[in-house]
């Protein structure tokens, strides 16, 4: 089971592309703030359905605000699926978790 995803910068985001002249690739980012304020992982909120990936500017591209659009199919904070390493905001990719909480 993949570790659950804390809000607020607590965990890594891979951006595996850009578009636009001048954009870097990758880039890395982090978590971005929290939807939900009654869950937490570690003392930090977790991430969920329709949380919002740090905005990260990219030299020559527009910033990137994309949702998470995915996440847990049985673990739920507030009746949103919570995210996990692998789920995704858009095309960026959640690449760290808490290292005590795991979700299916």
């Amino acid at each position: 089971m993949p570790a659950v995803a804390r809000s607020s910068g607590s965990d890594k985001v891979m951006s595996p592309d850009g578009t636009g002249k001048k954009c870097r690739f990758p880039v890395k980012t982090s978590t971005g703030a929290p939807g939900q304020s009654k869950v937490r992982v570690q003392g930090i909120f977790v991430v969920v359905n329709g949380d919002t990936v740090a905005p990260h500017l990219k030299s020559g591209c527009s910033p990137d605000t994309s949702t998470l659009g995915g996440g847990s199919s049985k673990v739920h904070a507030n009746g949103r699926p919570v995210a996990r390493i692998g789920d995704s905001y858009g095309d960026n990719i959640i690449t760290s978790g808490s290292t005590k909480v795991m979700a299916a």
